[in-house]
């Protein structure tokens, strides 16, 4: 912790204590929120305020931090690590398209086939009404 200007400023040491994640995860996280900023995009963190090129917070954005932490969903930093892999990451987001392509492709084969059943069973109820008519003109 440090004081400057009588305001108890934290190091990313002691954010990283308080939330349980490991320095680099946290710079991580401020990497990407710094990104996302650049591209007019919300910030995954608070921005903290860098003195000779350490990063500290105040004690409501550590609270922050953690709050991120304990709600983060699955997938969130997903594009900056992929980025950061190189060509693995590059690898991996191939796969990624190749999956979501597949699973578009099976999404509209399954709608075909419950269109087909759909219309299928519209033709039965009509060939029904044909046979109804014939009755009805015989009495």
């Amino acid at each position: 912790m440090r004081i400057i200007d009588g305001e108890a400023l934290f190091t990313i040491g002691d954010c990283s204590a308080y939330t349980g994640k490991s320095i680099q995860t946290i710079q991580k996280y401020d990497k990407y929120s710094d990104i996302l900023e650049s591209r007019g995009e919300a910030r995954l963190i608070p921005k903290p305020l860098r003195i000779n090129g350490q990063r500290l917070y105040t004690k409501e954005q550590v609270k922050e931090i953690q709050k991120f932490i304990e709600l983060k969903k699955y997938g969130v930093m997903a594009e900056f690590n992929r980025k950061r892999l190189g060509k693995r990451g590059q690898d991996i987001e191939k796969r990624m398209k190749a999956r979501e392509q597949e699973r578009v492709r099976k999404q509209e084969e399954k709608n075909e086939k419950e269109l087909e059943v759909a219309l299928a069973k519209v033709n039965r109820a009509v060939d029904f009404k044909g046979r109804f008519k014939r009755l009805k003109k015989d009495l």
